[in-house]
Order: C-alpha cells, then structure tokens, then sequence
C-alpha cells in the first residue's frame, strides 16, 4: 500500500513542474472523482453531500466535500503548495555572451539551496499564451529534454566556494542555454514547434 502511494505521489510530482501543471493535474483527478468546478464570478449553488473545486489564476486549488448532516457541523482542513523554489524566465531573455554561448535572464522564486541547481540539467516548463483564430488561449508547456545547465566554476575561479559561498542569483546561477534550434533562441519557439521537435507533451 506505502509503495503503490508512493508511486501515485512521485508520478503527480513527475507530471507537475509548475503551478500550473499541478492545478491541472490536480483538476483532473477532482473531475474524475465527481466534483463540480465552481467560478467565482457566479453564484454558488452548494448542496449537502456535494463536491466541489474552485481555482485562481490556475496556480491555486481548494476543493471542498459538504456533508449531510449539518445540525452540529465541523471542519477538517488539509493545505498544500502548489509551487516549489524555482527560477522563472524573464522576457527577451537570452543573453549572448562574445557571441560564444547564450545565457537566460532568470529572476529566483522562492526560498532555495542554490548550490543543489548546479552542475545538473534543467529545462523549461509553464504557461505560454498563444492565439488561436481571434482569440488569446493558454497552453501548458512542458519540455522534457536538457536545455539548460547551471555551471559550477573550477575552484581557481572561485576560491572561496568551500567558505560558505554566497551566490549572486542575477550573476552565479543564470543558465546555460545548451540547445539552440535552427540558431534560434527562446524567442524563436514556438509551443507546438517545441513539442514536435523534442517529441513532448503539451496540453
């Protein structure tokens, strides 16, 4: 039982890069139970015995079970994050270095042990706007192959990386971008391009 819930929990994690993804994945597994999605812009209708979910700005989820028997009633109340230390991509972010390699302007999210991103490879997932006939939609990317790498400097570079090191996020722990398509950059992708070239998922 431990390791089929395991299982269940590392494969929700696996699938949930972002906030998005794990609001989604979350919505899916509501639906699938019966649960009905509530807006916040209409009125309410909640019935005893009914299931039910709201979202905002598909980053956060409560999802709520009313009883049936609401003469002496009570809570029981679980919270969670959805969202996890991470670096989130700036716009216009590539940043070419003497015309040798590129580098992205990132901004650090969260509280995080920096030196645990180095030297490991990483890639990019969340939320890109795409038009689709006259209308603006949302699309949740998620691209599993290496792209970017956080480089850790040789040690002549850096003497006091064994000195309680402290790392400057704007200029230590900018990525690498290892993979360029057709020389062009992020700006240059597309979501559907990008999932058909790296054989992904997209949703």
């Amino acid at each position: 039982m431990f390791k089929e819930t395991s299982k269940e929990l590392l494969d929700f994690l696996s699938k949930s890069p972002t906030a998005f993804h794990a609001v989604e994945n979350y919505r899916q597994i509501l639906n699938a139970d019966g649960f009905k999605e509530l807006l916040e812009s209409e009125h309410w209708d909640i019935v005893p015995g009914g299931k039910y979910y709201v979202t905002r700005n598909n980053t956060s989820i409560l999802a709520f079970k009313v009883g049936t028997k609401l003469d002496n009633y009570s809570f029981n109340i679980v919270t969670s994050h959805t969202d996890s230390p991470t670096f989130k991509v700036k716009e216009n972010a590539e940043i070419e270095v003497k015309n040798k390699y590129t580098q992205l302007n990132t901004e650090g999210y969260g509280g995080m042990l920096c030196a645990t991103w180095l030297d490991r490879p990483l890639s990019i997932a969340g939320r890109v706007l795409v038009s689709e006939g006259n209308s603006i939609v949302t699309k949740l990317l998620n691209i599993d192959r290496d792209l970017l790498m956080i480089p850790n400097v040789a040690i002549h570079m850096n003497r006091a990386a064994n000195d309680g090191f402290k790392y400057n996020l704007q200029v230590d722990m900018l990525p690498l971008l290892i993979i360029l398509l057709h020389g062009g950059g992020l700006s240059w992708w597309n979501y559907k391009e990008v999932a058909e070239r790296l054989q992904t998922d997209y949703c």
